[in-house]
């Protein structure tokens, strides 16, 4: 559901917690030793209910923190669908998610 115009978004589905970057090794099958190259993902079990709702149709957001960092810019950017956000640094913000993201 959307709010009216003017007036604030609604969620089907909103969390409240951790967001976070996980970094996972691209190779498998190969110690940690071995591996050559990770990539970065949007983690945190708060973030991770809300991803699986979005997943399911359900117009859902994380209330979270991020810092003013390189992790802040990248877990409130466009990439992640991220909208509504207070921004990286400030004291909370609604980071909503569009369907089948990220």
């Amino acid at each position: 559901m959307r709010g009216r115009a003017g007036e604030a978004p609604t969620y089907d589905v909103l969390t409240m917690g951790r967001v976070g970057v996980d970094i996972y090794p691209l190779q498998t099958g190969v110690g940690l030793e071995d591996v050559e190259t990770f990539g970065k993902f949007l983690g945190g079990s708060a973030t991770n209910v809300a991803v699986a709702a979005a997943r399911h149709g359900h117009r859902s957001a994380v209330i979270t923190r991020t810092g003013a960092d390189p992790f802040g810019r990248y877990l409130a950017g466009p990439r992640q669908g991220a909208a509504d956000c207070a921004g990286p640094g400030l004291p909370a913000g609604v980071l909503g998610l569009a369907g089948g993201s990220p």
